[in-house]
């Protein structure tokens, strides 16, 4: 078993690579022969079916689980790859769904996340549980208390790091319990070129330890725009299996495995 099992991820913002990172970890932890379940809760932007191309195998979704059904009735297995067959997803629901639930069962929306989620998390078919988040903590703090462990994304740029700080704040007053920082679409010719930070001056600028950094990658969108997951031996495929080892309590160096950033790490840094 992992050394953290709950995971919650969160961002100060929108558009940093939060449901990115939601789905390379949930695929991370599948190859690594642990049962993962993958939650939506982002009912602002609902990415993580499309993602995982499941957009025609959902039914239910996650305002099912508030209104008291199984959770194991609830999820749906998806398996984005051939060598991925332990991967569940609970699908975000709309916010106007959210809405009349919450409404029936006589409870605001955010009482009736935080229902959802302590449903969710009291089962015991599955070894992991990685709860992806809206942009901004306003939810997210509605149980954070609940998770193990809270990584807040962020992109490699000052203002971005500092944002995911104010988040981390936000969140450490709501109750998570552990707090960590990803850093993605990591950009080294940029840094090379002294128009991006550093590894060292992006920790420096940031009060939360680093647990990753995931490489900017070109084709990334265009990839998850099609529903797939990119190469087993691409930079963002180890990068989060990098993070899944840290989670899981191993002792990893930075861009493990990656030989284009590997022996670069002088200058990354």
């Amino acid at each position: 078993m992992p050394a953290y099992s709950k995971l919650l991820i969160a961002s100060s913002k929108g558009g940093v690579g939060k449901s990115t990172t939601a789905v390379g970890l949930a695929v991370a932890f599948s190859r690594q022969y642990k049962k993962v379940l993958l939650i939506d809760t982002d009912i602002a932007s609902r990415s993580l079916d499309m993602l995982l191309d499941a957009e025609d195998t959902t039914v239910s979704d996650f305002a099912d689980v508030i209104e008291g059904d199984d959770v194991k009735d609830v999820a749906v297995s998806v398996s984005p790859a051939d060598d991925i067959d332990n991967l569940s997803l609970i699908p975000a629901c709309s916010i106007d769904r959210l809405r009349f639930v919450s409404s029936k069962l006589g409870l605001t929306m955010h009482e009736a996340m935080r229902k959802g989620i302590e449903s969710i998390l009291e089962s015991t078919d599955y070894d992991v549980f990685i709860c992806d988040t809206g942009g901004g903590v306003e939810y997210a703090c509605d149980f954070a208390d609940l998770f193990d462990l809270t990584l807040v994304v962020s992109e490699q740029g000052k203002t971005s790091v500092r944002a995911a700080d104010y988040a981390s704040a936000q969140l450490e007053d709501a109750g998570a319990k552990r707090i960590r920082l990803v850093v993605c679409s990591f950009d080294l010719q940029a840094v090379k070129k002294e128009k991006r930070a550093g590894i060292i001056e992006i920790i420096d600028a940031s009060s939360l330890p680093c647990v990753g950094v995931v490489p900017f990658d070109k084709k990334l969108q265009w990839i998850q725009d099609r529903g797939k997951l990119p190469e087993v031996n691409s930079p963002t495929t180890i990068a989060y299996s990098n993070i899944a080892k840290r989670i899981s309590g191993y002792d990893v160096r930075l861009f493990e495995g990656m030989k284009s950033f590997f022996g670069k790490r002088h200058k990354i840094l």
